[in-house]
């Protein structure tokens, strides 16, 4: 997809955002039906309030710096190269 096709970034409301945040404070993953009543109620559309929720869990675990097991199962195989140290890999070594 090329910029163009993006969606414009969402601009939620401080009510919105407020929902959102209770909502993801008493269940982190949300069903199909409470994410259709969520956009009902806020009069978003669902994949809007998917991708927050993703981004919400995402940046928990970027905060808490824990990786997942698969992450460590291939950081342990060498697979895994994604670096939070800030540091730049490069394969040129």
């Amino acid at each position: 997809t090329s910029k163009e096709d993006k969606r414009p970034r969402t601009a939620f409301t401080a009510e919105q955002l407020q929902r959102l945040k209770s909502e993801f404070q008493t269940n982190r993953y949300l069903t199909e039906q409470r994410r259709q009543n969520l956009a009902q109620e806020l009069g978003l559309n669902e994949s809007q309030i998917k991708i927050w929720f993703q981004n919400k869990r995402a940046k928990i675990k970027k905060a808490s710096g824990k990786k997942n097991s698969l992450a460590l199962q291939l950081q342990a195989q060498g697979l895994y190269n994604h670096s939070t140290s800030g540091g730049v890999q490069s394969d040129s070594d």
